[in-house]
């Protein structure tokens, strides 16, 4: 019983901090204006920061042991399974298809993962795996595909696409504030294990100020973007489409997670709950990035990503009340 409430009680919390945020950005509390520099203080300095202070001191064998292959399969099976069901069962186009592929399979890992992890694991490098899969491969993978489906439907002849996968992957991780912070972090924790070395306080106490700083505004955020927003719209939002892509995401990826955890890797215990964990974040907000850059699937991507983002805090709880 005791168990039951700390975990009711976490997901309390967050639940009423995202709440807060809704309310701040519906009354325009902050502003009219508010959301983006507030988001971009999250992604530029709050979540770097946060992960800089515990990588430094992260065992990094545990970061790209078995978590990164759960991540990688689990996502790719869920991508591939939400793929076949638009293409060859809705008869979607390609470029619909891998939306939808990335929208029940793309995970919130760092605007919403990456606080969760830290208040109710205490551990934020839990999301490392998911940001690194997702921003050094998956995403630059996607957009390539997006980018041939294009030009196909154009009628373009050029392959040039095809030869742009080791660029975009290295333009994804030279460009991405959380694997630069994260990189430095694995470099000074290299450093502390060789040579004992800490970061002077001057440095470190800005560095833990920020980072505690995170979780609140990070979630406050989320709440705001959310109250920007009207999803299910009779007419306008493919509902069903929204529906089947959020249960995918939600039900599907971490059920995947699970099972490949613990029968392929033998996971159990923390390890097991964070990969299962991961899997069941919802969709994230870089998939409208990308249904905008290609012009497709806007609303289904906007959609799913506030539907899956309901339905999973409670399955969320579920897992950690099962797994925890």
């Amino acid at each position: 019983m005791g168990a039951m409430l700390n975990v009711l009680t976490g997901f309390g919390v967050v639940v009423l901090i995202i709440g807060l945020g809704y309310v701040i950005g519906h009354k325009q509390l902050l502003g009219p204006k508010a959301l983006y520099p507030l988001n971009m203080y999250v992604f530029w300095i709050a979540l770097p920061a946060t992960l800089l202070r515990f990588m430094s001191h992260a065992d990094l064998g545990q970061i790209f042991g078995p978590n990164l292959a759960v991540v990688a399969i689990s996502s790719l099976l869920t991508g591939f399974t939400s793929f076949a069901l638009f293409y060859w069962i809705a008869r979607r186009t390609a470029k619909e298809s891998l939306i939808g592929m990335l929208a029940a399979s793309y995970c919130n890992g760092s605007n919403l993962g990456i606080p969760l992890a830290t208040y109710l694991l205490d551990d934020p490098t839990l999301t490392l795996p998911v940001i690194l899969f997702q921003v050094g491969l998956y995403a630059p993978t996607a957009v390539l595909l997006l980018d041939i489906a294009e030009e196909r439907g154009s009628g373009a002849q050029s392959g040039a696409s095809r030869t742009r996968l080791a660029p975009a992957v290295a333009s994804a991780l030279f460009k991405s504030p959380l694997l630069i912070s994260a990189f430095a972090g694995m470099i000074l924790a290299w450093m502390n294990t060789r040579f004992g070395f800490e970061l002077p306080a001057l440095i470190a106490d800005p560095i833990d100020l920020i980072a505690q700083s995170m979780v609140a505004v990070a979630l406050v955020v989320f709440g705001m973007s959310m109250a920007e927003v009207k999803v299910l719209q009779p007419g306008i939002s493919p509902r069903k489409s929204v529906l089947v892509a959020s249960l995918l995401k939600t039900v599907l990826h971490p059920t995947l997670a699970f099972l490949v955890g613990t029968l392929i890797f033998g996971a159990s215990g923390e390890l097991l709950l964070a990969m299962v964990l991961m899997g069941a974040l919802p969709t994230g907000q870089n998939v409208f990035t990308y249904a905008q850059r290609f012009q497709t699937q806007q609303v289904l991507a906007r959609d799913t990503g506030v539907v899956s983002t309901a339905i999973s805090l409670p399955i969320m709880a579920g897992i950690v009340l099962f797994l925890g």
